[in-house]
């Protein structure tokens, strides 16, 4: 008899997932469902309280749905948020006493993670670089900052879990001070209805880091204590840092990134984040011996550092789960059900983003009829399709393209993409400001077969998640513009 194992994220990022015989077999973030971004689930009479938070109802259906079963054919039901972890109380008042017996809690929001990040990896042994804002506060008042693991066979032991203080974690986790960065850039997107509530958008600052430079008089903010897996992160120093810098230079006036003060603060963080993560997996390196590397977190969406860490450790290979912020903690808490609770062994490859659940022709067809009036529709066979499309896109086209079920995670990996020539050397500008109607200066991933990649990048392993961020080889630049 198959068993299934479900996941609940009720951090920001409400997410669902189905585990059986070690494989994620749908998962999916509510957010693709209410049309919500974030969708983190705060009730009107309860903005902001966490242990209020709603339960993703519609993920939780969708997955039932597409494994064809119900909440009672679940083995058990694991959930979890960061912070004080309010998860299994709120799921297990969400249903019937039946259900919420098989609700059970997992130890640690980073343990969830590193599940997420081996388990599905491919890797038999692996150094596991769990990294983000927050992760799991303490009884004695204490929140994870970044945990490292060694992942051995089906084993995965600690080697270091570095936690701050909890009232100084705004500004003393890793993830956070990239965070406090993005926010003084004006990067955050409104929550909801609620102007309260905001979640910042730290890919943007990423970009925008490429056009700083380093200044002369910077101190650094995150030191590594020699020979340990800490660090020496003074908040009140990071805080007047800032603070300085905006006294004396911020004019208030346009968009905070186009100030030039803030373009080097991404710069400045960008590399403290790049040489705090290989100062802390080179040490693990050099202790454990291994040389593949996995990454979830947050900051495992940082796909430049991601790229730094392969190429100057000279990484073996590296896995980052495409779920790799908190939506991902769904598909950890299942996976770490189904081993730790169901004594499961098998660990499947994870070779493939879109683990949502595919539509029928006949689902497709009454979504068509609703827009009738507005759409031509002309249906052609796959070989019609690709020679359309490489056609349009050729004469300088843009295509939307809806295949199979959705991407877990951020990145649109071909299932909800927007696809375009990159030799037209203005594609991108029109993209950023009439498609997507975002900053002028954020970059698109191009799609690359994997045979070809070391051809066009300075890559030797597959990236098949859009989660690294390597260098295009010259000559491919200059010859591929039009």
């Amino acid at each position: 008899m198959k068993q299934y194992y479900m996941g609940i994220n009720l951090g920001h990022e409400r997410s669902a997932a189905i585990v059986k015989d070690g494989e994620i077999v749908v998962a999916i973030e509510q957010e693709r469902l209410d049309r919500q971004k974030y969708s983190v689930g705060f009730t009107l009479q309860a903005p902001g309280v966490p242990s209020k938070i709603q339960i993703p109802n519609e993920s939780i259906r969708y997955c039932l749905d597409s494994c064809g079963i119900t909440l009672t054919e679940l083995k058990y039901i694991v959930s979890n948020m960061p912070g004080q972890d309010f998860a299994p109380d709120i799921v297990k008042n969400a249903f019937p006493q039946e259900i919420a017996r098989r609700v059970v809690p997992i130890k640690s929001h980073h343990l969830a993670h590193a599940y997420s990040a081996f388990w599905p990896s491919g890797f038999e042994e692996a150094l596991v670089l769990v990294v983000d804002a927050m992760g799991t506060t303490t009884t004695d008042h204490r929140t994870e900052s970044y945990t490292l693991y060694e992942g051995r066979g089906q084993t995965l032991n600690v080697l270091h879990s570095e936690a701050v203080a909890s009232h100084l974690a705004g500004l003393s986790t890793l993830g956070f001070i990239y965070e406090y960065i993005t926010r003084k850039a004006g990067f955050v997107t409104q929550v909801g209805n609620n102007n309260t509530i905001t979640h910042p958008e730290a890919g943007k600052l990423m970009g925008l880091a490429h056009f700083g430079t380093q200044q002369p008089h910077w101190h650094r903010w995150i030191r590594p204590i020699e020979n340990t897996y800490s660090f020496d992160i003074s908040a009140y120093d990071i805080f007047l840092e800032v603070a300085a810098l905006e006294k004396s230079y911020d004019t208030g006036v346009g968009k905070p990134y186009l100030r030039p003060y803030l373009v080097d603060l991404a710069y400045k963080v960008q590399q403290e984040i790049e040489q705090a993560l290989l100062y802390l997996v080179s040490l693990a390196i050099r202790q454990t011996g291994l040389r593949k590397l996995c990454i979830a977190g947050g900051v495992g969406l940082n796909s430049v550092a991601n790229y730094k860490l392969l190429k100057h450790l000279n990484l073996e290979d590296i896995f980052i789960f495409p779920a790799s912020g908190d939506s991902g903690i769904a598909a950890g808490c299942a996976l770490w059900a189904y081993h730790t609770l169901g004594e499961g062994l098998e660990r499947p490859k994870l070779k493939r983003a879109n683990l949502g659940q595919p539509y029928s022709q006949e689902q497709l067809s009454n979504a068509f009829k609703q827009f009738d009036s507005s759409i031509e529709i002309e249906e052609l066979s796959p070989i019609e399709m690709q020679a359309r499309s490489a056609q349009k896109l050729a004469e300088g086209h843009i295509i939307a393209r809806f295949e199979g079920g959705s991407e877990y995670g951020p990145r649109a990996l071909g299932q909800r993409s927007i696809m375009v020539d990159p030799t037209f050397s203005k594609m991108r500008d029109v993209l950023n400001a009439r498609v997507k109607f975002r900053e002028a200066f954020r970059p698109f991933a191009p799609v690359i077969p994997v045979e070809n990649v070391n051809q066009v990048f300075d890559l030797e392993v597959g990236a098949p998640f859009m989660l690294v961020v390597p260098p295009s080889k010259r000559d491919t630049k200059s010859n591929c513009q039009r």
